[in-house]
């Protein structure tokens, strides 16, 4: 494709020829560039497919690159890596080796749904993103980061407590984890203030949901199939 001089200064990657003739006729001197090839190749399609034929997935196909999720999105502010646009575009190509350096960013998404609602062909943006990231950790390119292991560690304290969250289960297990500490110092300032309000009584003895022998059992069946949308 010939490019005329005006457009030559914002272009990178320009074949240039002093004498350029096409089907036997010669070329004015303003038209002697011309754009390199940007084909892409080596990536790996079956990414694409993967995601897209999930649940949370399902919508990446709808996606064109406008920009309105990564603009707004509230994570930026805090990590300058966090794209969804990006990561869907990413995704799409099948360029695994990008999705894996970018690994510290990817499961940062607090879902805040800014992305979702503004999005303006209806791409469940914060949904795709989480289908990309677990994409990779399904297939052990990246690994578990703070965000996934809070996530189960939450999840298997809903289950074990009867289907509502305990704060003492949680609070140990994520001290276990690493992510807080439960010091004898921590303990004393936190008892105060749950004494005094009356949800001592809550946090020693919570809430179960009802029926819960017979809910658990549906709910644990239903986490170990994989859905695919029609």
């Amino acid at each position: 494709m010939p490019i005329p001089n005006l457009e030559k200064p914002i272009i990178k990657g320009l074949i240039q020829k002093d004498k350029v003739i096409v089907d036997g006729v010669e070329l004015d001197g303003t038209w002697n560039a011309f754009m390199i090839e940007r084909t892409q190749t080596g990536y790996d399609q079956s990414v694409w497919d993967e995601i897209a034929n999930t649940i949370e997935g399902a919508t990446i196909s709808l996606c064109w690159q406008c920009g309105t999720c990564t603009s707004g999105c509230t994570m930026r502010e805090y990590d300058p890596n966090y794209s969804p646009r990006r990561f869907i575009d990413l995704a799409r190509k099948g360029d695994k080796q990008a999705l894996i350096e970018l690994q510290d960013s990817l499961w940062r998404c607090v879902s805040c749904q800014k992305c979702t609602h503004r999005c303006p062909k209806g791409v469940l943006v914060e949904e795709v993103v989480h289908s990309i990231h677990n994409y990779l950790l399904k297939h052990g390119l990246v690994k578990r980061d703070p965000g996934t292991i809070f996530d189960e560690l939450f999840l298997e304290t809903v289950m074990k407590n009867g289907g509502r969250i305990s704060e003492l289960l949680l609070g140990g297990a994520s001290a276990k984890a690493g992510f807080v500490t439960m010091s004898l110092r921590d303990l004393i300032t936190m008892m105060g203030p749950l004494m005094k309000s009356g949800l001592i009584k809550d946090l020693m003895k919570p809430n179960r949901v009802k029926n819960w022998d017979r809910i658990k059992p549906v709910l644990e069946e239903a986490m170990k199939e994989e859905v695919v949308p029609e």
